[in-house]
């Protein structure tokens, strides 16, 4: 279960999002599937990279509109990223408001109880940064593609049996903004 916006939410973390709007003739901005893979090249490149791999599915959301919202979620993105190192992916689902030309999205908080951590360092750990923030990224368009942004430190859970998470600052230039590709809708499956 996570919490999004204060409302309690059940979802599959590593699922993929559902293409049918919930709202009929609600379309999700910059809706589809886009992907960036990094080669050995540009890891050599960038030597404190530590993600090799974004993924991100956006589509309509599931959350209900609340009357009198000034900024109401219109779309929900599915962000699924690989780490050095790692072969399953770690991912959050985000609920995404309109700003600007952008959509900023609030992390999804995960249920899963573990420690603090000691460290706000960048990286994966078996341990908690915030028990009630999960952070926030911004999705906006840039050439062909989209920019996927860390506006506040990000919180990305990890597979069910590892009990692990990703962090990633806004600070850290290394691993802060990823422009991606649009793919095909089965690559984010």
């Amino acid at each position: 279960m996570v919490w999004v916006r204060g409302l309690k939410v059940s979802i599959a973390i590593c699922g993929a999002l559902s293409a049918t709007a919930v709202r009929a003739g609600d379309p999700a901005p910059f809706a589809g599937c886009y992907e960036r893979i990094y080669d050995a090249a540009h890891l050599q490149a960038h030597r404190g990279q530590i993600v090799r791999h974004v993924k991100l599915m956006i589509g309509p959301t599931s959350v209900p509109k609340t009357p009198g919202d000034e900024r109401p979620i219109v779309a929900d993105a599915n962000l699924q990223i690989w780490v050095i190192g790692n072969k399953r992916s770690f991912g959050t689902l985000g609920a995404c408001s309109m700003e600007s030309e952008a959509l900023t999205c609030n992390a999804s908080l995960s249920a899963e109880e573990t420690t603090l951590c000691k460290t706000k360092e960048d990286g994966v750990r078996d341990c908690r940064l915030s028990m009630d923030d999960a952070g926030s990224f911004e999705i906006a368009p840039k050439g062909d593609g989209l920019l996927v942004t860390v506006r506040e430190r990000l919180e990305l859970l990890g597979p069910p049996e590892g009990g692990s998470f990703l962090y990633l600052s806004p600070n850290n230039a290394e691993n802060h903004a990823f422009l991606l590709r649009p793919a095909p809708e089965g690559a984010c499956r």
